[in-house]
């Protein structure tokens, strides 16, 4: 059986030799698949320029699609979308500028949970235990450990120091 080698970026694969594989890496569809997937992750700033310095493509804007796909020379994107990449590029710029600007203080919300929370020291020394014991549950003195109804005093302080 050959082996066949898997090219992602072209979503394809062939037989796995040498020859074969240098043949694809080279080829235009290759270059191309592989300039479109790493479109996807350039920066802002880049892009817009890029998409500022080219002309709208009619075939696009006319068809929505054009042949040529992302390798086209001429601009696919839209109005709204170059004002939405011009407000992604503003809002990156302004956090960079002055980071943190609106975040508030960590310690100052610290400091408020801990008063709302340690306002009455009998409330934090009195623990409401959140189960109640099912009546089925109390008439059975013989269940193994593992079963015995849990309370405050137990989870911390087990009566059983060795289970079977």
């Amino acid at each position: 059986m050959v082996k066949r080698y898997y090219c992602d970026y072209c979503d394809r694969s062939f037989k796995d030799d040498p020859e074969a594989r240098k043949k694809h890496l080279t080829s235009l569809l290759h270059v191309n698949a592989q300039k479109d997937h790493y479109r996807l992750f350039k920066e802002p700033e880049e892009t817009l320029k890029e998409e500022l310095a080219k002309i709208t493509c009619k075939r696009f804007s006319l068809n929505g699609e054009c042949p040529f796909g992302y390798s086209c020379r001429f601009s696919h994107y839209t109005p709204n979308m170059i004002g939405e990449l011009r407000q992604i590029v503003a809002m990156k710029k302004q956090a960079e500028e002055n980071p943190r600007n609106n975040w508030p203080d960590p310690n100052a919300i610290a400091e408020e949970y801990l008063k709302t929370t340690t306002n009455d020291d009998n409330e934090m020394k009195s623990i409401k235990e959140p189960w109640k014991v099912p009546v089925e549950l109390q008439h059975f003195p013989t269940l193994p450990p593992s079963l015995w109804p849990l309370n405050s005093h137990t989870i911390n302080d087990p009566p059983v120091t060795q289970w079977g």
